[in-house]
C-alpha cells in the first residue's frame, strides 16, 4: 500500500480508538448509581391561610425537603398543630414554622405586636372617616379635625386642622394584618386602631371631644411632614386651589417650572436698599441763612443737576422765606442773624 493510504488508515483508527473510551466511560458513570439526597418531611402550605384562622389537614402537603434547606423550626408532626392558628399570614407554598403560629388555644395575639414605647389608640370611624372602606392594616394616614363654630367656647369661626401625620394603621376592627390574597370583598369598618406615641394618643382623644376626626390616606412612602394652617370659613372664599398633574405623578420639579416667575426688574428692584438721604449744612449770611446738602457716602458737595458747567456749585436750598425743605425745621433768618456771635451792624 502507498504511504499517504496507511497515514489516513492509522489516522481514522486512532479517532475511532477516541471516540470508543468516551462512549464506554459515559456509559459507565451512567450506570453508577447516584449518591441518594437525604431529606426530611415538612407541613407545607397548601393555599393561603389567613391570619387567626385554624390550621387543620386539609390546608397542608407533606413534602420532602433536603435535609440542609429545611428553615428552623419547621414542623413536620400533625400533632404539633392542634388547636393551633397563624400568628401572620401564611403563603401557599410556604413551610409551616413554629415561629409563625399561636400557642395551642390561643386566638389572637395582637397586643404583643405593638412596639415599645407606643400606644394602640382606637377610634370610631365610618365610611367618610375611613376613606369609604379602602383602609386597611400597615396604611399610612393624617388624621384630621374639624370644629364647629361655638361662641361659648370661644370658637368664633367653623375650622379645621390636620393635627397627625404619617401615622400608621395598626388594625381595622379586628383585623390587624391583611389576608394573603388581597380580598375582593371590601366591608365599611367601624374602628381603626392607630399606632401613636403616648403624647399623640392623648392628643387624639382631646381631638375626639372637641369635633369631628377623619383619617386622611397617604402614600405608604411619604414620610414627609407638611407644615399646614388652621383652616376657617373665611378661607373657602380664597382664590381657588386647583389640582395639577405634574403633582399627581410625582413630578414636582415640572410643577415648580410651571409656576410663574417674577418680573426681574421687581426682584431687583425689591432687593436694592433705598439711597441714604443727604446731609444738610445750615451756612450764615449777613442776610440770609442758606441749607447745603452733602452726599453722605463721600462727604462732598451735591452739585444741582439743574446747573451745567464746571463751575456749578453745591445744591443751595435757600431759607430766607422761612421755609423749610426735606423735613428741616423752619429757621427764621433774623433770629439766626441775632444769636450768631459776631455783630455785622456794629461799625467797629
Amino acid at each position: 500500500m502507498r504511504p499517504k493510504s496507511l497515514l489516513l488508515l492509522a489516522l481514522a483508527l486512532g479517532c475511532g480508538l477516541v471516540a470508543s473510551i468516551g462512549i464506554s466511560q459515559v456509559m459507565e458513570r451512567n450506570s453508577k448509581p447516584s449518591v441518594a439526597l437525604e431529606t426530611t418531611p415538612i407541613y407545607v402550605a397548601k393555599h393561603n391561610i389567613n391570619l387567626g384562622d385554624p390550621i387543620d389537614a386539609s390546608m397542608l402537603s407533606l413534602q420532602e425537603w433536603p435535609k440542609d434547606k429545611v428553615p428552623r423550626g419547621a414542623i413536620s408532626s400533625l400533632e404539633e398543630l392542634e388547636g393551633r392558628r397563624p400568628r401572620s399570614a401564611i403563603i401557599e407554598g410556604e413551610p409551616i414554622l413554629d415561629a409563625k403560629l399561636l400557642a395551642p388555644g390561643q386566638i389572637a395575639d395582637p397586643i404583643r405586636s405593638i412596639a415599645p414605647n407606643m400606644r394602640l389608640k382606637t377610634i370610631a370611624v365610618d365610611a367618610e372617616k375611613s376613606a369609604a372602606g379602602l383602609l386597611g392594616p400597615g396604611d399610612r394616614v393624617d388624621v384630621e379635625l374639624f370644629v364647629k363654630a361655638d361662641a361659648k367656647n370661644n370658637i368664633l369661626q367653623a375650622q379645621t386642622r390636620v393635627i397627625l401625620q404619617n401615622i400608621r394603621v395598626f388594625a381595622v376592627d379586628a383585623t390587624v394584618q391583611r389576608s394573603p390574597d388581597g380580598g375582593e370583598e371590601k366591608t365599611i369598618a367601624k374602628t381603626v386602631s392607630l399606632m401613636l406615641t403616648p403624647a399623640q394618643a392623648t392628643k387624639l382623644t382631646l381631638a375626639e371631644n372637641m369635633g369631628i376626626v377623619s383619617l386622611i390616606p397617604r402614600n405608604p412612602d411619604d414620610e414627609a411632614v407638611v407644615e399646614m394652617g388652621t383652616f376657617t370659613s373665611d378661607d373657602l372664599w380664597n382664590d381657588t386651589q386647583g389640582g395639577s398633574r405634574a403633582k399627581e405623578q410625582g413630578r414636582d420639579e415640572l410643577a415648580a417650572e410651571d409656576a410663574p416667575k417674577e418680573d426681574l426688574a421687581t426682584v431687583v428692584a425689591a432687593a436694592t436698599p433705598p439711597p441714604e438721604p443727604p446731609y444738610q449744612m445750615e451756612v450764615i449770611e449777613r442776610e440770609a441763612v442758606r441749607l447745603v446738602l452733602f452726599d453722605r457716602a463721600t462727604g462732598k458737595p451735591i452739585r444741582d443737576p439743574a446747573s451745567s458747567g464746571p463751575s456749578a456749585g453745591p445744591t443751595v436750598v435757600p431759607t430766607t422765606s422761612g421755609g423749610v425743605t426735606n423735613g428741616a425745621a423752619p429757621i427764621d433768618p433774623k433770629k439766626a442773624l441775632d444769636d450768631f456771635p459776631i455783630d455785622f451792624d456794629s461799625n467797629g
